[in-house]
Order: structure tokens, then sequence, then C-alpha cells
């Protein structure tokens, strides 16, 4: 069951990937959105989406608002296109782990920065 669930998760990240990229390029979402991950329940009765944005905070805002009006429409898309017989229901969640990465990386800088100085 397992396996199944992780093969779910895997058709489902790509599914709904190519949907919202489709979305962004159109301009229906702000910013660039990249979905990084799905979860779905051990019962397939839920799944979880988390995407990041490349953008401000109100792109983030205009983002999630729009992914959560879209929750029916993707399922009703998931449903017709992979001809499964139980489509989860769809939450979406915001990841900030690119920018959790990106200010981890920015303090070893400094800190390699700061020993370099020390050095010399």
């Amino acid at each position: 069951m397992i396996d199944r669930i992780k093969r779910l998760e895997t058709l489902f990240l790509e599914e709904i990937n190519t949907h919202v990229t489709k979305m962004s390029a159109d301009g229906e979402l702000g910013g660039f959105v990249t979905i990084t991950s799905v979860h779905v329940s051990k019962d397939l009765s839920s799944a979880k989406v988390y995407f990041s944005v490349f953008g401000s905070p109100e792109d983030k805002k205009k983002t999630q608002e729009a992914l959560s009006l879209l929750r029916k429409e993707i399922g009703a898309l998931l449903r017709h296109r992979l001809h499964l017989k139980r489509i989860p229901s769809f939450s979406f969640e915001y990841d900030n782990t690119p920018e959790q990465a990106s200010r981890v990386e920015s303090i070893f800088q400094i800190i390699e920065k700061e020993k370099h100085e020390a050095e010399n």
C-alpha cells in the first residue's frame, strides 16, 4: 500500500505541477510557482500539496488564494486525466523551505567571510 501511495504522490506532483506551471505562465498566479511535494493520506481521502513562490509577499498571498479556489477544479482535472477510482481532496500549503535554505546559505557565507578576515 505504501508503494502505491508513493506512486500516486509522484503522479499527482507531476500532473499538478504541469497545470500550475501553465496557470503561472498565463499570469493567473502571482510570481513563479513551484509544487515542491504532495503527501497523500494512507486512506487516500486527502492530500496536502506544498508549493513555493518566487516573488513578493503579495504574490504568495495571491497564489495561496488562487490555489485554494482551484482545489476542486484540479481534482476534477486529475479525475479526468488519470481515470482513478478515487481522487483525494486537495489542500495547498505554503512551503518556506527554499527561503530557509537561502537564509542558512547566507549565514554560512557570512561565517566564511569572517573566518577568512580573521585569518588575514
